[in-house]
């Protein structure tokens, strides 16, 4: 279902001041490699505005983390990550200010690697 301009434009806006952004490349414990950690977080203390946010967006979760800490209050958080990461940051991008750069690089990273990755197979295909 596609949404409004101005309901995701609100959903950015939301984003911007209350999501979170991971993008961080961490070394595998005992493996010569590097993984990616590429996601997406907001949390809340209201429910609806995060079900809202999950609705217009239609990709991620929604947890609840109860926090047991002297006068802090319960919070509902959306996350996704990966793929989902990649489709949010595209619908977010074009209403973005602050949490812009950090999209940009979500989106380079899935679209410039994926693009180099089919390059690569169609020269060794042809080799």
């Amino acid at each position: 279902m596609e949404q409004s301009d101005a309901m995701i434009g609100w959903c950015a806006g939301l984003f911007d001041g209350e999501g979170n952004v991971n993008y961080a490349q961490y070394k595998v414990k005992d493996k010569p490699w590097k993984k990616w950690n590429v996601g997406m977080e907001i949390a809340m203390i209201d429910l609806e505005t995060i079900k809202m946010f999950h609705d217009v967006i239609g990709e991620g979760t929604i947890h609840h983390k109860e926090n047991k800490g002297l006068g802090r209050k319960p919070q509902w958080r959306w996350r996704c990550s990966h793929q989902q990461a990649l489709r949010v940051a595209k619908k977010l991008i074009k209403y973005s200010t602050t949490k812009r750069p950090k999209l940009l690089k979500i989106i380079n990273h899935y679209e410039f690697k994926l693009a180099a990755r089919t390059l690569r197979e169609k020269d060794s295909f042809f080799k």
